[in-house]
């Protein structure tokens, strides 16, 4: 198996080679148009922006692979034009382009986003579309490229990744371990916030064990990816202040939150990029929602990392790299 990475130096891509190396079976290649996040990826990395789509072909076609994961995206969910979003369009056309006129691709794993429907909605099949955000837009095309292309020559699956997090991670999970750890995390109201959450080496697993599934079980299929249970983000956070050995946990009335939020919202619109709380983050923290995980794993198996080992793993990583 030859398997080549889009995006392999983003914070999902970056746990993925992790696993490759781990695993040592398999030849594969970083194509990202950023330096690895971890330096000793850099022997598996070409410089390539999924946008070129003349050095994206000649280097799928150099390498041949036979499975391609195709992690490259732009982000961005306060973000309103469409237009910053190419990556996740046509990008995707690119990638499916010059994988159709190299042979050796069996399959090809296409990441989007649960954002593909607002938050809190669970969609009743795989092109039940209800988007919030510009981001979450530019997903549903991508997706509708490749439900849309015709005589394939090869098998493809499309992923939606359910809120990350882990070592490598960016906001908002990467700042709510700092928070709690530093001791100024504030539980907004007093409720227990159910939702599914996926630790990122499980979400690495999942998408390796899809790579190496039967086609009949993957083929034109889409997978919410995550841990198989919903986490509970107050119980999340008294895990990572007794791993961390923080101070107790602050509550925060919900009147207040909600105060704040408005006054966000303003602030944001005055031009502050970095306003720590608006309605459309509070809105998220608030959600709760819980996905069918069964599909993915019936192919998966038993993940091999629960709640507990996951903050320890990534607050070793914070701690490694100076951030608690």
């Amino acid at each position: 198996m030859k398997i080549l990475v889009t995006g392999g130096s983003g914070f999902i891509g970056t746990n993925y080679i992790d696993l490759l190396l781990q695993n040592g079976n398999a030849e594969f290649l970083n194509l990202d148009k950023n330096l690895p996040k971890n330096p000793k990826h850099k022997a598996f990395w070409k410089i390539c922006d999924v946008l070129d789509a003349f050095r994206l072909k000649k280097i799928i076609k150099d390498f041949s692979p036979t499975h391609i994961v195709h992690l490259a995206a732009q982000t961005g969910t306060d973000v309103k034009s469409i237009d910053i979003f190419a990556v996740n369009i046509q990008g995707v056309r690119n990638l499916i382009d010059a994988a159709s006129v190299t042979s050796s691709v069996e399959h090809i794993i296409f990441t989007s986003s649960l954002l593909v429907c607002k938050m809190g909605y669970i969609p009743k099949h795989d092109t039940d579309y209800q988007p919030s955000t510009s981001y979450g837009e530019s997903k549903v095309m991508g997706e509708k490229i490749v439900r849309g292309s015709e005589n394939l020559p090869f098998a493809w699956t499309i992923i939606r990744p359910i809120s990350i997090w882990g070592p490598w991670c960016e906001e908002p999970y990467k700042n709510f371990f700092k928070a709690v750890a530093q001791g100024w995390y504030f539980h907004i109201g007093t409720g227990h916030y159910r939702r599914s959450l996926g630790y990122v080496d499980n979400v690495v697993y999942e998408i390796n064990q899809l790579l190496h599934a039967p086609n009949d079980k993957k083929s034109g299929k889409t997978f919410y990816v995550a841990d198989d249970k919903p986490a509970d983000l107050h119980d999340m956070a008294e895990l990572i202040r007794e791993t961390t050995g923080a101070s107790k946990i602050h509550y925060f009335p919900f009147w207040l939150a909600k105060s704040g939020a408005l006054v966000g919202d303003v602030l944001k619109i005055a031009g502050w990029r970095g306003v720590p709380l608006t309605s459309f983050r509070l809105n998220n923290i608030l959600t709760e929602y819980v996905f069918d995980l069964s599909p993915i794993i019936d192919i998966s198996g038993s993940l091999p990392f629960d709640l507990k080992t996951g903050v320890e793993k990534t607050v070793q990583w914070l701690r490694e790299y100076g951030e608690i």
